[in-house]
């Protein structure tokens, strides 16, 4: 997806529905400013982080009880990669585990970071969870 695909959907989204037209506003800006800091065109990986903030951000104000958020949540989502279910997160947890030898939470944070379909706060209660466990 470029910065031009994405305004393109912006645009569109004006005359259909303010929330996504909304939302993609808020994407493209984030996505813009982000590529400007590192003095970069707009790329796929300034989409991708602004995504994961702005997506951050919303899920915060539905848990702050701003139930009208849900709908631009499902919009950023649609940029993020699929995240791992529960189970194949502790599956690829306890192989990191199996592998190193250790429980050491930076090191595994580290891998699961690198690999960018893991819900981060999903892996540390897991891991928690085995250190607790173990």
């Amino acid at each position: 997806m470029t910065i031009i695909d994405l305004k393109k959907q912006m645009m569109k989204a004006k005359k259909e529905d303010k929330i996504k037209a909304n939302a993609l506003m808020m994407l493209v800006d984030a996505a813009q400013k982000a590529a400007k800091q590192n003095g970069e065109e707009v790329k796929e990986t300034h989409i991708l982080e602004a995504a994961k903030k702005l997506a951050k951000m919303t899920k915060e104000s539905i848990d702050a009880g701003m139930e009208e958020a849900k709908e631009e949540l499902k919009i950023y989502e649609e940029f993020l990669p699929k995240m791992l279910s529960e189970e194949e997160t502790k599956k690829i947890i306890e192989d990191i585990i199996q592998e190193t030898g250790s429980i050491n939470m930076g090191e595994i944070m580290k891998r699961l970071k690198a690999r960018g379909d893991i819900d981060m706060a999903k892996a540390n209660k897991i891991i928690k969870s085995i250190k607790n466990n173990g």
